[in-house]
């Protein structure tokens, strides 16, 4: 299986993380007073965009320093008690024993729902107290007013989007290290579509080294190229922060999503494998359809990382080969239907205006009839309702020409 490169060139030293100097220096600066044992304030907050480096700076620190990275996600807190299992223990325990020096790293703090993670806030403020180790929190925007007693406890660290010409830098430097040739024009796309989040370059660098390894033309990338990418991401994900990262980097429906990673799975695991995904995305698929039920949006905290990171951790076997991914036959099919179903719920709003109903039950209970009299003539009752030509046309059993369609009105 090949591996994403995110990971193999993620920095294992900190003089290898790419721009935020001022980030770094100041993070370096916070850990030097925790080594004496006078830290101003025991944890620490790096927030900023997406794949700045926030996280890697950690790793990298605790790779060069002897450290041991205690690593959860507060999208993993539902009450005050399991803030206590999961961060509260290793705080405390780790000022006991005499092995390898910890650092707790809790991700994406601005996922918490302080109104709903009874406690999770104040828990986490009271550790921060106590704690033993050093506690750094990564979040990319800590804004929310309920997140201010966590930045009261914390020294501040902002992160910023990476320059252009070190992103630029750092990719030569990687397709030098794995010998492809990328075009100019290539690269200036690759860095131009990052806007200064080096993880998701990285990944076009990928796609892009594949696509020209395999004679494919590498054009602007689009809608479909970011699909792949998150697709690869999931599949390919050795964590459940790389698989659920996928879904915030892409500009999809979380419904449309699961479609695509459904129709692949089957292809991209093993029949083993592919049971427990299946059970995964099963039960991502009963909290999407309480979403859309209930527009109770909070479910999708369950929904999306059991359909990312449940898939991802489900893989035990790498493939033997590539297994390039297919689009989905449902999104096919209501794409060829688009320009239909448009035309329809046109002409259902147009009817129930003038019949005074909505627009469901004039297309459930009027538009049958209307077909039935448009097929015979029906030039009064196409004026009386304001349909265009091609909205007549489609009542009278024609084919729907999407050029002609006009907007609703």
């Amino acid at each position: 299986m090949t591996q994403l490169w995110t990971e193999k060139h993620r920095p294992r030293k900190v003089s290898e993380i790419v721009g935020n100097k001022e980030a770094v220096q100041s993070f370096l600066d916070w850990m030097a007073d925790w080594e004496k044992g006078k830290p101003s304030k025991k944890a620490a907050l790096l927030y900023g965009p997406a794949g700045v480096g926030k996280t890697s700076l950690v790793h990298a620190y605790a790779s060069e320093r002897g450290y041991e990275v205690i690593e959860t996600n507060a999208s993993d807190f539902r009450t005050r008690e399991n803030i206590e299992r999961i961060v509260g223990a290793a705080s405390g325990m780790a000022s006991l024993t005499m092995g390898q020096r910890k650092i707790i790293l809790v991700d994406e703090v601005d996922g918490i729902d302080a109104r709903a993670d009874a406690g999770a806030v104040t828990s986490l403020v009271d550790i921060i107290s106590k704690t033993h180790v050093p506690l750094v929190l990564v979040a990319n925007d800590p804004w929310d007013p309920r997140l201010a007693p966590l930045r009261d406890a914390c020294v501040m660290i902002q992160f910023r989007r990476i320059p252009k010409p070190s992103v630029s830098a750092h990719l030569k430097k990687i397709a030098a290290a794995e010998n492809v040739r990328v075009p100019e024009d290539v690269l200036r796309r690759i860095v131009e579509n990052s806007e200064g989040d080096l993880r998701s370059a990285i990944n076009d660098l990928q796609m892009a080294s594949a696509a020209l390894e395999m004679g494919l033309v590498t054009g602007p990338r689009d809608r479909k190229d970011e699909i792949f990418t998150a697709l690869a991401t999931i599949f390919n994900a050795k964590s459940y922060n790389t698989a659920q990262e996928a879904a915030r980097n892409i500009d999809i429906d979380h419904m449309e999503l699961m479609q695509w990673i459904l129709e692949n799975a089957p292809q991209q695991l093993s029949p083993t494998d592919l049971a427990e995904a299946l059970e995964n995305l099963a039960k991502a698929d009963l909290y999407l359809q309480r979403i859309n039920t209930r527009q109770n949006w909070q479910f999708l905290r369950y929904a999306v990382p059991m359909m990312t990171a449940g898939v991802a951790l489900s893989r035990k076997t790498s493939p033997s080969k590539f297994v390039k991914f297919t689009y989905p036959d449902a999104i096919k099919f209501l794409g060829r239907t688009k320009s239909m179903r448009e035309t329809l719920n046109s002409i259902s709003e147009k009817v129930g205006k003038k019949l005074h109903m909505s627009a469901r039950k004039a297309r459930t209970e009027m538009i049958p009839y209307l077909k039935i009299i448009m097929s015979h003539d029906g030039e009064e009752l196409a004026e009386y309702f304001e349909l265009s030509p091609a909205e007549a046309q489609f009542l009278r059993g024609g084919e729907v020409k999407k050029s002609r369609v006009k907007g609703r009105g």
